[in-house]
């Protein structure tokens, strides 16, 4: 008997053994194939898809707030400006807090759950739970109620959630399938894929393999978009299972992120040009009894830094933060608030000269927000032939061909003056196209306020207009040129102006457009006031059908005439020639770097920091 299971543990013992060397094998091919940043992206596929989904169910929150919770419409336009502004506008909170405290992956972790909770919440706050009599709430002042209800704790969740997932995942998914450029004396190959044979350059693998990837991430974008989509037409009037099913969503996609985070390095964290723009500042400030140039032979350089860098006179008052006062200052830590390099206070100056021209980009988030209030409601209330969330597609479609159209067609004949001139000119253009969409969109709303005088629907809040939203097209399209000329063309802009462009161009996008949207909140008021006391009405009525939408319009075609007026002259004195770097030229975002030896084929993975 003792021999039999003494027989029993040896066999035991090597099947435990043969199992461990199977299971280490598989766990190293896994970590050999996974030795590029590209291919972890496929753990944010989960993510992306979520994005997709959740685009239009924040972009209808008007017609939430207004259909089920009858809210009137200055009411529910401020509610979605504040959502949608500060949302935009934190993002540039989150940027510093990455790269000085969580980096990329635990940002995106926190993100996600603050996304996740807060769909749950919304989910548990639409009216049936809170009315037994339907779905919409009965009462006239349905305000009082909805602060009741866990929609103000969703909301707020909503917007940090939001504004946290934005960077990260876009850096942790198509930033890192950048496709890098094969070596010139590489020669051309055959490669096969399943049952699909392809003809790349010898080294140019990766450059192949990057952009399959970066094509599965807009497949799983535009996959979620889809989704989101058929969840509005199929549920239409059901915001529980469109809520739940986001948040259920998320948690998937999170959990199948999750999975890859042992593949991923320690996070990197690094200097924000913002905190350093602001260190530079205080210093300056600090020694403002000083003369730089009294002192030009004691200027501060970083090691590794051109020590022959010379201050430039364009803001002089800030060169004083780069001069050191005693020989203790060499031993001040980097980045102290008394010292800056002669580097860091050029490039504050960059960002501060960026102060005037985008001041010009502040009305561009004014009129981007109509899309999300005052059109959706136009929408909402026409004929039903063509459904809202149709209307939205067509928008974005529009913007992303005219974005396309102009870079295919424009941007490279622009190009042979300067690169950066092409992108004056877009954001030029997209301008003009605001004024054009205001102006198309004021027609429409007169032609509809007719319709409904000509029917004698014009007192009933809640009817319909006797015309097609078909009308609408022209508005949605031209707001949708708006967004892929003057938006498309900002981005670039401040990636070609911004130190460390690849990370906070996008930022600062957003975060104008969210300044614009939340001033849009104060415009509108100032609208309302101006009508009581010179018409003694108020245009901003308690429905679509009880406002002048008309004259709403008109009044934003003011600001937009004026903003492309301010912005030609700024251009005009504006100098391109501080360009930092291209954003091509800067080195991607390292995850696992892999040294390959010369006289063999091994892969050894050596672990480096990561965002």
């Amino acid at each position: 008997m003792s021999e039999g299971k003494g027989r029993e543990h040896i066999s035991s013992y090597i099947k435990m053994r043969t199992w461990k060397r199977i299971f280490r094998g598989l766990l190293s091919r896994i970590r050999i194939w996974f030795r590029w940043p590209e291919q972890l992206v496929i753990f944010t596929f989960g993510l992306v898809f979520c994005k997709g989904l959740m685009i239009y169910v924040l972009n209808n929150l008007m017609t939430f707030l207004t259909d089920f919770w009858n809210l009137n419409l200055k009411e529910a336009a401020a509610i979605v400006n504040l959502q949608e502004g500060l949302r935009n506008m934190l993002q540039i909170c989150v940027a510093l807090c990455i790269d000085a405290y969580l980096g990329y992956r635990w940002m995106l972790i926190l993100s996600s759950i603050l996304y996740s909770a807060p769909t749950v919440l919304l989910a548990f706050s639409v009216p049936e739970y809170f009315f037994n009599n339907g779905k919409e709430c009965p009462l006239k002042d349905c305000f009082k109620t909805l602060r009741h209800t866990p929609f103000w704790e969703g909301l707020a969740l909503i917007i940090v959630g939001g504004a946290s997932q934005v960077i990260p995942l876009y850096s942790l998914s198509f930033e890192q399938t950048k496709v890098v450029k094969a070596p010139k004396d590489s020669g051309p190959t055959r490669v096969k894929v399943a049952c699909c044979r392809f003809v790349v350059k010898l080294g140019g693998w990766r450059q192949f393999l990057q952009k399959v990837i970066r094509w599965l991430c807009r497949g799983f974008l535009i996959m979620g978009i889809i989704t989101s989509v058929y969840g509005f037409l199929c549920f239409k009037n059901n915001w529980h299972q469109r809520y739940l099913a986001s948040a259920i969503a998320i948690v998937i996609g999170l959990l199948w992120f999750l999975c890859g985070f042992p593949f991923y390095g320690r996070r990197r964290l690094q200097p924000s040009p913002l905190l350093t723009m602001m260190r530079t500042v205080i210093a300056a400030l600090q020694k403002r009894h000083l003369n730089y140039q009294e002192h030009l032979g004691q200027l501060h350089c970083h090691d590794g830094e051109d020590q022959n860098q010379l201050l430039t006179d364009h803001l002089e008052m800030l060169n004083n933060a780069a001069v050191k006062e005693s020989l203790a200052d060499d031993n001040l830590p980097t980045g102290n608030w008394r010292l800056c390099s002669v580097k860091e206070v050029e490039q504050s100056k960059l960002l501060l000269d960026l102060i005037r021209m985008s001041a010009t980009f502040i009305v561009y988030g004014m009129v981007k927000s109509l899309v999300n209030t005052f059109f959706l409601e136009q929408a909402d209330s026409t004929s039903g032939d063509i459904p809202i969330i149709v209307l939205q597609v067509i928008k974005g479609v529009t913007r992303n061909a005219v974005k396309g159209g102009y870079k295919a067609v424009f941007a490279k004949r622009i190009q042979r003056m300067q690169r950066q001139y092409s992108d004056g000119v877009k954001i030029g253009i997209g301008m003009l196209t605001s004024i054009i969409c205001c102006a198309v969109a004021s027609s429409v709303a007169s032609k509809r306020l007719e319709a409904l005088r000509e029917s004698g629907l014009l007192n009933d809040p809640k009817a319909r207009a006797p015309i097609s939203a078909a009308w609408l097209l022209l508005q949605f399209c031209s707001l949708g040129a708006m967004e892929g000329l003057a938006g498309s063309g900002i981005a670039d802009f401040f990636s070609h102006d911004v130190p460390d462009s690849r990370r906070y161009g996008p930022v600062f996008t957003d975060t104008l457009a969210g300044f614009g949207i939340l001033l849009n909140i104060g415009f509108i008021a100032m609208i309302d006031y101006y009508s009581r006391f010179r018409y003694k009405e108020s245009w901003v009525g308690d429905s679509v059908n009880e406002s002048r939408l008309d004259l709403i319009y008109r009044a934003y075609v003011i600001p937009a005439i004026l903003n492309c007026f301010l912005y030609v002259y700024v251009s005009s004195s504006y100098s391109y020639d501080n360009i930092i770097g291209k954003p091509e030229d800067e080195p991607e975002i390292p995850f696992l770097e892999v040294k390959q030896e010369e006289e063999t084929v091994a892969y050894e993975l050596q672990s480096i920091p990561v965002r």
